[in-house]
């Protein structure tokens, strides 16, 4: 493994150079005092000079297409190891220590409460879990300082940082464990810096260099770049971290927690047909399904052509062939818990049997299996139904009924 070079772009907070102070009034924009705590927390030079690193890994746990990338947050318990590209510190990492909640759980929960509130637009999960595969973002969370990382006494955390997406980065927060919106800004913030995202002079900003009382997220406004590196005079952080990411397909995101508490119904979506669609005789049907905890099975029911099937597992996909008349789909997922959601959409095919092609004669329902993966953090499920007249593999399960004529 190469060594790390760490260069550091700005001063550092605790100097008493005029514009490099710990405190919120010494920068632009500054919009009141900084978060209460043993001291001023500060972001300033939290942003190293990536060096590439010789370990490298597969783009699986990013995903492919619309699969959300992946975020992986390490509360550091003292046995850290140092494996993933562009890594922003070597050394041994002090344990998170927690002084807002009784239990490390619990710490946890509420930091993530923030986070998931500053991430639902974006298309990305979380998980305490390690990948065991592809490049993914890591955050190592700890307290106590970054001492042992060189930096700063005030330095609240540090990221590798080169303007643009790393596609991955292992960043640490220092300073955590003194308040949940505390750590979770700090957390966000380097994490936003794997992206490429530069700090603002914006106190409302995820992005401001200090910890401060008025932070929301990240904004969705232009904001004026301090200390800028990459040639940008402003920022609109939320707009850069959704075209990084992409943007959330909507429904309950998997809890990093798994399924202690089950808070969500699952959620189902249709993705084709569409409503009120006139399809012919064979047409496909593919359904998005999510939920928090896993999903247990999804149902789908096509009446009053009285066809019905179960899935365990996705892809929910479904080649219906034989189709007649008005007919209305319906799509019933049930998690773990006994949670449902449903969706409908009604479609139209031709009346006649005449209009049917000789191969569609015959009737039956036949089931086969397809296999789809979201780096491990969604259930492992695949299913792919099929509604058929034809004469199809065996290798195919049969679900029992007719098709209506």
């Amino acid at each position: 493994m190469k060594s790390v070079s760490i260069v550091l772009f700005a001063c550092a907070a605790a100097s008493a150079a005029p514009g490099c102070g710990g405190n919120e009034s010494d920068l632009p924009g500054a919009g009141g005092p900084a978060e209460a705590g043993p001291a001023a927390a500060s972001l300033h030079g939290d942003m190293v000079a990536p060096s590439d690193m010789d370990v490298t890994t597969a783009r699986g746990a990013l995903g492919t297409g619309n699969d959300p990338k992946v975020f992986y947050l390490r509360y550091a318990d003292g046995t850290e190891t140092h494996t993933g590209n562009y890594d922003a510190c070597t050394g041994s990492v002090p344990r998170f220590e927690c002084s807002f909640a009784p239990t490390l759980v619990e710490c946890q929960r509420q930091i993530q409460a923030y986070l998931d509130e500053w991430y639902a637009d974006f298309n990305i999960v979380f998980t305490l879990t390690r990948p065991t595969s592809g490049k993914y973002y890591t955050e190592v969370v700890s307290s106590g300082g970054g001492a042992w990382c060189k930096a700063e006494d005030k330095v609240a955390g540090v990221a590798p940082f080169k303007c643009s997406d790393l596609n991955g980065g292992v960043a640490y927060t220092f300073l955590g464990g003194r308040s949940a919106r505390e750590t979770a800004v700090i957390i966000a913030q380097e994490q936003a810096h794997l992206i490429g995202l530069e700090h603002t002079t914006n106190p409302h900003d995820i992005m401001y260099p200090t910890i401060s009382n008025d932070t929301v997220g990240f904004v969705a406004d232009d904001s004026a770049v301090t200390g800028d590196r990459c040639d940008r005079e402003k920022q609109n952080s939320y707009a850069m971290m959704k075209k990084a990411l992409g943007e959330w397909a909507g429904g309950p995101k998997p809890s990093p927690f798994g399924c202690m508490e089950d808070t969500q119904d699952p959620f189902v979506r249709f993705l084709s047909p569409g409503l009120g669609a006139a399809k012919g005789h064979d047409f496909s049907v593919r359904v998005d399904v999510r939920d928090d905890c896993d999903v247990k099975t999804v149902e789908i029911q096509v009446m009053p052509q009285g066809l019905s099937a179960v899935a365990a597992a996705p892809p929910y996909e479904w080649e219906l062939t034989g189709i007649n008349g008005a007919q209305t789909i319906t799509v019933t997922a049930t998690d773990g818990s006994g949670k449902t959601g449903r969706a409908t959409v009604d479609v139209t095919a031709p009346e006649s049997r005449e209009d049917l092609g000789p191969e569609d004669a015959g009737a039956g329902c036949n089931v086969a299996s397809g296999a789809f993966g979201a780096v491990g953090l969604v259930p492992s499920l695949a299913m792919l139904v099929l509604f058929t007249g034809h004469n199809r593999r065996s290798r195919r399960r049969k679900v029992e009924g007719e098709l209506s004529r």
